[in-house]
């Protein structure tokens, strides 16, 4: 029989669909979790993508901040490199002239989840929080979102041919943070 591991309700309201929680040093660690089929072996692979850290005080903080105190920091590169190269194709492929679906197809596609804590974690969503969070929480079809991330995955094939420097951008970009409470910045 399995022994379920019980963290506490600050913790487990992260945990959903595809991702789980482990006890680390500092807190606990959100991951997304998935299984792959790999040709010739008899069970599926795990694998596991660490999205961030979990802690009381803070909540949960992405991957690739580093902050002195929470809210002052958001993930700029991954999103904007997006915007930048793929607004337009993006927005034809929606069929929809709604900037909302495109910023939350495009927060899905980065975290797997458009949960409000993601919403608040990127610059695409700086200034228009609530509108956001409030689209997300009213429903939209998971297919919808699903469609921009294909997309965005088709296009930056199409732009980087290589999968592996397609993953040192990724990483790289996710990287780049902006301090939204000093620094003035547009949105695309």
């Amino acid at each position: 029989m399995k022994r379920s591991v019980v963290y506490p309700d600050w913790a487990e309201k992260y945990r959903g669909k595809g991702r789980t929680i482990r006890k680390v040093r500092n807190g606990y660690g959100l991951y997304e979790c998935t299984s792959v089929y790999v040709k010739g072996q008899k069970y599926p692979k795990s694998v596991q993508k660490y999205l961030g850290m979990i802690t009381e005080k803070d909540g949960f903080i992405p991957k690739g901040l580093t902050i002195s105190s929470r809210g002052h920091y958001i993930e700029y590169g991954y999103s904007h490199f997006i915007m930048m190269n793929f607004k337009r194709d993006l927005t034809r492929s929606l069929n929809s002239g709604s900037p909302e679906l495109l910023r939350l197809g495009i927060i899905y596609h980065m975290f797997g989840s458009i949960a409000e804590v993601f919403i608040r974690s990127t610059y695409l969503s700086h200034g228009m929080e609530e509108e956001l969070i409030q689209r997300a929480a009213n429903g939209i079809a998971q297919q919808r979102l699903k469609r921009v991330s294909n997309r965005i995955n088709s296009l930056l094939k199409e732009k980087i041919a290589d999968e592996e420097e397609r993953n040192i951008l990724h990483q790289l970009l996710f990287l780049s943070v902006i301090d939204c409470g000093s620094a003035n910045y547009l949105q695309s």
